[in-house]
Parts: C-alpha cells; structure tokens; sequence
C-alpha cells in the first residue's frame, strides 16, 4: 500500500494579515472517495460518570463541550480541521518518528485528539494542553483509514485570536513552539528544530539515549525525531513550497490563501504539471491522487476572525482548483446538502457533486479545468459580495437575527454551488459524448474506473 501521507497548514499571524487576525488555511488529503462534509454539533452539558464513544474507543466526557464546526471524514468522530464557538480554531498533519513502531496500543485517532481539543479549550493554549493531556495518556497512532491499515503521529495548527501554537508529537511525547508573528506552516514532516516553548520533560534525554544525535551535537527535535521512509521525499518539497509562497507575500487575505491551496506548482517551468494536475505523478499542495490506494485533498479549509461574528470559515469540497469556496459560521445550523456525505455517491451531498465533477475533469485536465475555473472564479466573486453585504449585517444585528442573515447567506450560496456542479459536470459529459466518448478512456482511465467502483459514482 502507498503511504497515506498528505495534508498542508498554514497559519498567519495579525502582522500578515490584511484583516488584521490570526488566519489559517489548510488542504485535508484523505484516501479517495472519503466524503469530508461541513457540521456543526452545538455546545452541550453533561453528567458526571457520562462516557463518550470516539473512533474505537471510549473515554470519560467532561461536564461542558463548546461548540465546534469541523470537516469531518464521514466515518470517524474527529475533524481534519475545524474551529469553536470560543474562536479556536485547528488543523492537523500526519506524521512519523523513530518511535512509530514502539507503541503497542492503539490510542486516540489523530483527528478525535484534534476536535476533542476544540470541545474543551477555550482558548489556544487550554486546547494545546487538552490534546497533550489526552495524548500522554492513551497515546495515538489509532488506523486513520476506512479503506486500509493507515496510522500515524500528528503535529497541530492550534490558534485563537491572540495566539498561535504549532504541536508536533512522537508517541506521547511532544514539543511546542509559540508563533508571535509572520507565517508559520506545518506538513508531514516535522518543523520545530532547536527552538521550542514546551515540551516532554524527557524529550531530549529519550533521542540522547538511543543515539540520535551526535554526544556534542544541539538538540535539534525534528533532526532527531523524523523517522527515515521514502514519504518523506514528497511531503518535505511541498511543506517547502507552502512556505515559499506564503512568504512572497506582505499581507495576506483569502485571495492569497486561495492561491496557495489551489497550487500545482504553475509558475515553475521545472515542476509544473504533466498532463495536467488530475495525474497525480507530482504531488501538489492540492493534490490528487496517483492510485486508488493514494491520498486526494478531500477538502480545504481557510478561517479567520470578523469583529460581531466570531470565526468565519471559507470551505471548498474535494480539490479546490475544481470546486468552490464556500461560507459557514461558527453557532449555526448548515444547509443539509452542506453537512451531508456518507461512504458512497449521493446527488444529496454538495461533497459528492464537487468530487464527480473534479473526476470528469480528470478524464482530461488541460482541457476541461480551464473552463470551470473561470466560471468558478466569477461565482466565487458573487459569493463575497453577497458575504460583504450579508457580513456587515449580520455583526450589526442582534443574535438570532444574526443567525437567520447568515444561514440565508449560506443557503444561497449552496444552491449556486450545487448548480455549478451540476451544470459543469453535464457540460463536461456532453462535450466527451460529443467527440466520440462513450466509456471511460485515455490516461486516467484505470485510476478512474477503480474509483468509480469504490464510490459507486457513475462519472460517465
């Protein structure tokens, strides 16, 4: 099996912001044909002895859980990245040490660790210790996969309006790093080095002791930790290639965070796409997969903060270059094509409208992705000028008039993206029948028709 390692993070601090906040931005790369939709599960009290069911296991609820919004792979309790209704808001990477294989129990799923920490944290710092608390207690490296054994450490984008933390563990051990400002941004491999704010009392002693660092050498954390494998050779080139283009600009907003994580490597006249970005042979900050067994971005995520609203969020399904973003809000209700997917096709889920249309475009990338890229962009510009006006009401009104303005907002904008699915993939579908297509063909075909059986979706 092709090693499940994908997913990039970015966060920017106020000082690079063009709104003045914290923001982040991340690209979840989950195996293919796993539907990650938007939901919202409301703050809740609880009784004491109450026990919660996570992904493969149970373990004591606490007395209040606040409020989460997350993009949730269907299967699992957890969240790829998601924020609270106290303005939390965090995203996590895949990762591997030395020590993967010494762990003998399988503890908390990644993604459960990371909405376990937005449930009860308040702030960035109270759900760091949350996951670290959790972490060193039952450990991690439970199989994030549906299809496939698939397990691994995790590192954590954990911000809220003050602050900024990068996590990176190895076990149950950790280490913490405090971003006071510009661009910070995390991948599959690890990125605090010599300079940390917090850690496990014994972290350098345990590398010391199995000799993985010279006896004069600095500790150097992901030096020492980052484990040896082939994977590494892909994801370090586009945690680089995140970090070169986030730090090309002065001041960033969503435009700039669009780009970045629609990014295939363009503007590069070595790297740029062969035979279009659908091939998956280079992969990209969003990505798409190589085999069936491979990694896709199934979803991608940029937040921030709006004075009278709280987190505002921008959501695209499945590969970002061929579908949209949309708007949801911390504390309300989402439109049910929004919030629902399950393991197969379904024309009720706007996630699995976007994902048949981003496949009828691989059939042949440079040809079809042009097109709706540009019709994407221009309802992606309607979208904000209905969110500027919608916006500005919303954080003017009184509470619940705030909501009933922003689930209208919402509601609208889906419609306008479940038309464009549908209308682009039937476009796409007449022009193959058109010249001549009458099955699945060219270079993506295998790839295309195993995805086709695992999803049950008819692309052609």
């Amino acid at each position: 099996m092709a090693e499940l390692l994908s997913c990039d993070t970015l966060a920017v601090a106020a000082d690079s912001s063009a709104y003045h906040c914290n923001m982040m931005a991340k690209n979840s790369d989950r195996p293919i044909g796993e539907a990650q939709p938007l939901q919202w599960f409301p703050a809740a009290d609880h009784m004491e002895g109450e026990e919660l069911a996570i992904t493969g296991m149970t373990i004591p609820q606490v007395s209040h859980t606040y409020g989460v919004l997350g993009s949730k792979p269907y299967w699992m309790y957890g969240f790829e990245m998601g924020a609270n209704d106290q303005g939390v808001i965090i995203g996590n990477e895949a990762e591997n040490s030395r020590d993967k294989d010494v762990e003998t129990v399988e503890g908390i799923l990644g993604m459960d660790l990371l909405r376990l920490g937005l449930e009860r944290g308040a702030t960035a710092r109270e759900s760091l210790d949350v996951i670290v608390s959790l972490l060193t207690q039952y450990g991690q490296l439970r199989n994030a996969s549906a299809l496939y054994q698939s397990h691994y450490e995790n590192s954590f984008i954990i911000i809220d309006p003050k602050e900024i933390w990068i996590l990176e563990t190895a076990g149950r051990r950790y280490v913490a790093k405090w971003v006071q400002s510009g661009v910070a941004n995390i991948g599959n491999c690890y990125t605090i080095e010599k300079e940390f704010d917090l850690a496990s009392p014994d972290l350098e002693a345990h590398a010391r002791e199995n000799g993985w660092l010279l006896p004069d050498e600095a500790f150097n954390f992901s030096k020492a930790y980052m484990k040896d494998f082939a994977a590494q050779t892909l994801a370090i080139p586009r945690w680089r290639r995140v970090r070169q283009l986030s730090r090309n600009v002065a001041k960033h907003d969503l435009a700039s965070l669009k780009r970045i994580f629609r990014d295939h490597y363009e503007d590069d006249p070595v790297l740029s796409p062969r035979y279009g970005a659908s091939t998956g042979y280079l992969p990209t900050v969003c990505r798409h997969a190589l085999q069936w067994d491979m990694s896709q971005t199934g979803s991608s995520m940029i937040a921030w903060y709006r004075e009278g609203i709280g987190v505002v969020v921008r959501e695209a399904y499945t590969q970002p270059c061929c579908s949209l973003y949309l708007l949801s809000y911390t504390g309300i209700l989402l439109p049910e094509k929004m919030a629902y997917a399950e393991g197969q096709f379904s024309e009720k889920s706007l996630w699995w409208l976007m994902d048949r249309l981003a496949k009828i475009i691989g059939i042949d990338y440079d040809r079809f992705a042009p097109g709706v890229k540009e019709r994407a962009n221009a309802i992606e510009t309607e979208i904000e000028e209905l969110a500027a006006d919608a916006e500005m009401k919303a954080a003017r009104a009184e509470e619940q008039e705030k909501k009933q303005i922003l689930f209208a907002l919402m509601e609208t904008c889906a419609k306008k993206a479940e038309k464009f699915a549908i209308e682009e993939y039937g476009r796409i579908k007449e022009e193959l029948k058109a010249a001549g297509v009458q099955e699945l063909c060219g270079p993506r075909a295998d790839f295309l028709k195993k995805y086709a059986e695992v999803t049950k979706m008819e692309i052609l």
